[in-house]
Formats: C-alpha cells, sequence, structure tokens
C-alpha cells in the first residue's frame, strides 16, 4: 500500500474519533440517568451517581456496542430501524452477561424479569440515538 492512501486513511479516521467519543459520553450519561428514574431514586439524580453509573455502563458499550457502531459507519444512515434491531439484540447480550457477572444474578431469573428488556432496550435506543445524531452521516 502507497504512503499516501495510508494517510488518507488515517486522517479519515481521526476526524471521526472525536464523534465517537461524544456519543459514547453522551449514551453512557443518558443510560445512566434512565437507570436512577427506571429504580425509582430521583434524590440519587446527583452529579456523583450519574458519574458511577456511567462508569457501570461504559464498559458494556466499549466492548459491544462501539464495534458494531464502526462497521454501521462505513454505511451510514441516520435512524436506521435496522440498526437499532441489530443493537438492541446485542444489547441483550451486553445486559444478560454484564448483570449475571457483575451482580451474580442467576440467568433463569434475570430472563424471567421485565426490568432485563427495559434496561436491554433503552440502552441500545439510547446509543443508536446518539449514534444516528453524532456519526451517521454521509460523507
Amino acid at each position: 500500500m502507497e504512503i499516501w492512501k495510508l494517510s488518507e486513511k488515517v486522517s479519515k479516521i481521526s476526524d471521526v474519533i472525536p464523534y465517537y467519543f461524544v456519543s459514547l459520553f453522551l449514551s453512557c450519561i443518558s443510560f445512566s440517568v434512565f437507570i436512577i428514574v427506571v429504580s425509582g431514586e430521583p434524590s440519587w439524580l446527583q452529579l456523583m451517581p450519574v458519574i458511577i453509573y456511567s462508569f457501570y455502563v461504559v464498559i458494556p458499550y466499549l466492548l459491544f456496542a462501539v464495534p458494531l457502531q464502526i462497521i454501521f459507519n462505513k454505511r451510514p444512515r441516520k435512524f436506521n430501524v435496522f440498526y437499532l434491531l441489530i443493537y438492541t439484540v446485542l444489547s441483550f447480550v451486553a445486559v444478560f452477561l454484564f448483570n449475571v457477572m457483575l451482580f451474580r444474578i442467576e440467568p433463569t431469573y434475570l430472563v424471567k424479569t421485565q426490568i432485563y428488556y427495559g434496561f436491554s432496550f433503552a440502552a441500545a435506543a439510547i446509543y443508536w440515538f446518539w449514534d444516528s445524531v453524532f456519526l451517521q452521516k454521509k460523507n
């Protein structure tokens, strides 16, 4: 590969990286606020609990959503329902694994709860929204 082609690819990637971080940051903050509101503890809606929840939320997002986001950004489509569906499927896996490993919840009990499905869909929808706003742009 010629040097100028390689530098052109690196330039394209470096232009997009800040948008990945903004999308990830806003997704973590939004999902943390969602968790606090749904948990019924509005008194926790302060800066410190939101930051703490955001640190827990960033791990599954980094492992599952960001790689998928990079793939989707090769063919950008704003607010594509198919992308939401794929994010949702991966979100079910991520929320399941994260809850089973971190909180030692029995897997059969977890999938029977409504909160599992609500959190999974909310995590996917929030990430999909911020991804569509910041990254899914036509070149």
